[in-house]
């Protein structure tokens, strides 16, 4: 078959001397590959599956299941260190766990390459973060009205709002326990112009419960990464 751009989002040992990847490809998707013989190669320089590296690949077999025929970097790697890293990992489990297998999505696909780009270039990780998980929720079809309350009313900048999954926004007195988010900041999200910590902030916890409700409440490792480095290197809170 013809090479398709893909990113390596996940390895782990296969058998003896194979890797088993979770794979997003641009024109396939998120696919389940098997890289034969290719634990042997891993402490090579330039190392191809290495994370967040563009790479052409193709494949054969049939089934959830396929085989790498061939593989190629096609430029660097993205260069993440340190924070950035790590919410790219973040960025990358999202995926392996929202993305169905072998369906394409390009919008993801572009949304992808934007995050690590703004991650590379050391960008603010939370603004990089927001608009990513946007994207993403938007191109799922997850129903996220950022324009509108579950009443049909438009959004104003001076209501506050709670959230409910199966609902929508509601609006709410700025006092309310139940409020995440003002209307201010969901227009800023909406712009993808978030630029004040209040906004980013209320943004955060907006995207947590979403992304929480799609996941079944099921947590991420990347967080719990995220909660024990703080430990270490004083607080970081981007996703």
């Amino acid at each position: 078959m013809e090479f398709t751009q893909a990113f390596v989002l996940h390895q782990r040992p296969y058998r003896e001397t194979s890797f088993l990847l979770d794979v997003f490809t641009e024109d396939y998707g998120r696919l389940s590959l098997v890289a034969r013989g290719m634990r042997q190669n891993k402490r090579r320089h330039n190392n191809p599956l290495q994370l967040f590296q563009p790479l052409w690949v193709n494949w054969f077999g049939r089934g959830d299941l396929l085989t790498i025929s061939k593989i190629e970097t096609t430029s660097a790697p993205y260069w993440l260190q340190g924070h950035a890293a790590l919410c790219g990992l973040y960025i990358n489990e999202l995926l392996v766990r929202l993305l169905t297998q072998q369906q394409a999505e390009p919008m993801v696909f572009d949304a992808y390459q934007k995050a690590l780009d703004g991650l590379q270039q050391a960008e603010k990780a939370e603004q990089v973060l927001r608009l990513f998980e946007k994207r993403l929720l938007e191109a799922l079809g997850y129903g996220l009205d950022l324009n509108n309350d579950s009443q049909g009313e438009p959004v104003s900048d001076e209501q506050h709002y709670s959230y409910q999954p199966e609902l929508g926004l509601q609006p709410c007195l700025a006092n309310d326990r139940k409020r995440i988010i003002s209307g201010a900041s969901l227009s800023q999200l909406q712009q993808e112009k978030l630029s004040d910590p209040v906004s980013l902030n209320e943004t955060k916890h907006l995207m947590r419960l979403i992304i929480n409700y799609h996941l079944d409440g099921k947590p991420l490792k990347s967080r719990q990464l995220f909660a024990e480095m703080q430990r270490y290197a004083g607080p970081k809170t981007a996703n």
